[in-house]
C-alpha cells in the first residue's frame, strides 16, 4: 500500500472518525460564535466584507456550499459572516489530509472543524448542526489564476446524497475578494518539477503528492510577500435548495446529478452577482487599500 493511501485508511478509521465527532459535538458553541465574532472584527478591518442573502438562511441544520479560492483563504470570511448572519455555529468541513497527525486532528477539531466524511456529517445532521462544504476541496482551491471564480467540482455528488439522506437545505454561498488576494510566483502544476519539488522530495515528499491536487500553487501577496492583499470582500447567500422529499430515500444517479448541477447554477449566479458588486464599487476602494493591493 503506498504511504498516502496507508496514511488516508489510518485517518478514515472508524475510531478517528468517533473522536472528531465527539470533539465536535464538545465543543462550546457559544464560546466559539463570541470568538467568530472577534475574528469577524479584523476581517472586517481586513477585508470589509459585504454580506448579502442572510434572508435565505432556513432552520438548522443547513449544508452550505461555497467556492473556493486560492489557499482556501475564503474561510476566514464565510464561517463568521454566516455565524453572524445565522446566529449558529457553523462547522466547516475539510480535507481529510488535515487528520492525519494527531496532535494537528485535535487542534482542528477542537476549533470546529470536521473531516470531510459522510459518517461525520450524518452524525452532525442527526444532531442538528450547520456544516460549510467546499465541494472543490483542494483541486478547486489550488487553482491557476485564470481558473479565478470558477466552480471546479469534478463530478463529485458526495454533498448532494449527505444532505438528501437527512433532508436538509442545501444553501449555495458565493465568494469573491479572496481569490484576488494572492498572485503566483508559480502555478500548481509547475511544481513537481522545479527546484522547488526537488527539495520537497528531499523532505520526504513523494511523486504522486506532488502530482496530485493537494500542492498549492506558490502564492505572491502583498509587495511580493506572503501576507493577503486587502481587497475586498463579497458574500451572497443564495436560495435554499430543498432536499426534504429524498429523506431516507436512495438518490438515482441521474438525481444526483440534477441536485448537483441545480447548486452549481445557483453558486454561479451568486458569484456573479458579487463580482458585478464589486465591479460597482471599483471607484469606492480606498487609497490605502489600493496601495496596499498594488502588484
Amino acid at each position: 500500500m503506498a504511504k498516502s493511501t496507508k496514511n488516508k485508511a489510518q485517518a478514515t478509521d472508524p475510531a478517528i472518525l468517533q473522536e472528531i465527532i465527539d470533539y465536535s459535538l464538545a465543543i462550546d458553541e457559544e464560546k466559539q460564535i463570541a470568538l467568530a465574532d472577534r475574528l469577524y472584527g479584523l476581517v472586517k478591518l481586513f477585508a470589509n466584507p459585504t454580506v448579502v442573502g442572510a434572508e435565505n438562511i432556513p432552520p438548522g441544520p443547513v449544508l452550505y456550499i461555497g467556492n473556493h479560492s486560492t489557499m482556501a483563504m475564503d474561510v476566514m470570511v464565510a464561517l463568521p459572516a454566516l455565524q453572524k448572519a445565522s446566529g449558529r455555529f457553523v462547522r466547516g468541513m475539510s480535507d481529510e489530509i488535515m487528520y492525519r497527525n494527531e496532535k494537528l486532528r485535535e487542534l482542528i477539531a477542537s476549533s470546529g472543524a470536521v473531516m470531510g466524511h459522510a459518517k461525520i456529517g450524518d452524525a452532525l445532521f442527526e444532531a442538528g448542526k450547520d456544516i460549510l462544504l467546499f465541494p472543490g476541496g483542494a483541486h478547486e482551491a489550488n487553482k491557476d489564476l485564470h481558473e479565478r471564480y470558477t466552480i471546479k467540482w469534478k463530478q463529485r455528488t458526495g454533498f448532494v446524497r449527505m444532505a438528501a439522506r437527512h433532508g436538509v437545505p442545501i444553501v449555495p454561498v458565493g465568494i469573491v475578494g479572496p481569490d484576488e488576494w494572492f498572485g503566483r510566483y508559480m502555478n500548481r502544476e509547475n511544481v513537481a518539477n522545479s527546484w522547488l519539488g526537488a527539495l520537497m522530495k528531499l523532505g520526504g515528499a513523494s511523486d504522486e503528492f506532488l502530482q496530485s491536487d493537494q500542492v498549492p500553487p506558490i502564492p505572491r501577496g502583498m509587495f511580493g510577500t506572503l501576507l493577503p492583499r486587502p481587497q475586498r470582500a463579497y458574500v451572497s447567500i443564495g436560495e435554499a435548495i430543498s432536499t426534504r422529499a429524498y429523506k431516507g430515500k436512495t438518490l438515482s444517479k441521474k438525481q444526483q446529478e440534477g441536485i448537483r448541477d441545480e447548486a452549481r447554477k445557483r453558486l454561479e449566479q451568486c458569484i456573479a452577482d458579487m463580482l458585478l458588486r464589486q465591479a460597482q464599487d471599483r471607484d469606492k476602494v480606498s487609497v490605502v487599500r489600493r496601495f496596499l493591493s498594488f502588484y
